[in-house]
């Protein structure tokens, strides 16, 4: 065998097991990040059933109704108000693999009132982080304070103290941001809410003309409650029905988490196959050089 063929079956030799090693490795990466999002997904929606009206709302006398059933281990308020601004918005449309900010105009924004800011998924699997500041808590009720996204102070070169200005149909409203918070960018940063201010929720309710009623409330249940049992008990309560929704996140659950579980059942025979196929090259370039006798190269390779 003439010096410039060993050198290339060493050469094939090398890059065999490299890309082998690295086709692994990215499997094995893939299925570990699955896993971790099907964890994620089943503490956030397993457990959650949301409470909706087809009926301008939720009155609050319906909605604590609900707190009192075994099960509820927590709840939170949501109240959202549409806004618009001369603040420059966030284009989340081609936020991956960084953020690209626009330099047009845009002015639509939302404004998000809840009783708890610890109890929002994405803060409280730290999906969000505090990177500035603070988040709300009861003291800032009936406040005009408000927590915003890193990525709209950048786009808008606010930080913490400075007052924003938006109008709503009740009117203009300035807000003071006290806290600045970001989000981990992936392939799904296109659906973060950049745009979402949130604020206090009887800020919200005033400016919606709702002091007594919400958008919706979460009803956070213990592990040893099951979604369906809860909206039976429910619904055995006297409310209005006939307007009132309870919705279990078992339905998003099982659609978000049913993606990432055929990843990985996919991914179970795929470092096998990979493994198969390289070491017929193998075997096939090292029998090669077998009959050249060169098997101290052969190990050096290993």
């Amino acid at each position: 065998m003439s010096k410039g063929r060993e050198g290339l079956h060493y050469l094939l030799l090398f890059l065999i097991v490299l890309i082998t090693m690295n086709l692994i490795m990215m499997c094995l990466f893939i299925k570990q990040g699955s896993l971790q999002v099907i964890n994620k997904y089943k503490k956030q929606l397993k457990y959650e059933v949301t409470l909706t009206s087809n009926n301008g709302g939720v009155s609050l006398t319906d909605a604590k109704e609900l707190t009192h059933l075994k099960g509820v281990k927590a709840y939170n308020y949501e109240q959202l108000v549409n806004a618009s601004s001369s603040l420059q918005s966030v284009d989340t449309r081609l936020s991956f693999p960084r953020i690209h900010l626009k330099n047009n105009q845009e002015d639509s924004f939302l404004l998000a009132g809840y009783s708890s800011m610890t109890l929002i998924q994405d803060f409280n699997s730290k999906e969000y982080k505090l990177k500035e500041g603070r988040l709300l808590n009861k003291n800032d009720e009936n406040t005009s304070n408000a927590v915003i996204s890193y990525a709209l102070a950048k786009n808008n070169n606010l930080s913490l103290g400075d007052d924003i200005q938006l109008n709503t149909e009740k009117g203009d409203v300035s807000l003071s941001v006290v806290g600045i918070y970001k989000n981990k960018v992936g392939l799904l940063s296109h659906l973060k809410p950049y745009n979402t201010i949130f604020i206090s929720l009887s800020k919200a309710q005033s400016l919606s003309h709702a002091e007594q009623t919400v958008s919706s409330v979460t009803y956070y249940l213990n592990k040893k409650s099951h979604t369906e049992g809860f909206i039976k008990k429910a619904q055995r309560k006297p409310l209005d029905w006939n307007h009132l929704q309870l919705t279990s996140n078992d339905a998003q659950y099982n659609a978000c988490v049913s993606i990432f579980e055929n990843i990985c059942d996919k991914l179970k025979m795929i470092p096998l196959i990979i493994l198969i196929i390289s070491s017929l090259f193998l075997i096939l370039i090292c029998h090669k050089l077998f009959k050249t006798h060169n098997l101290s190269k052969i190990l050096i390779i290993f």
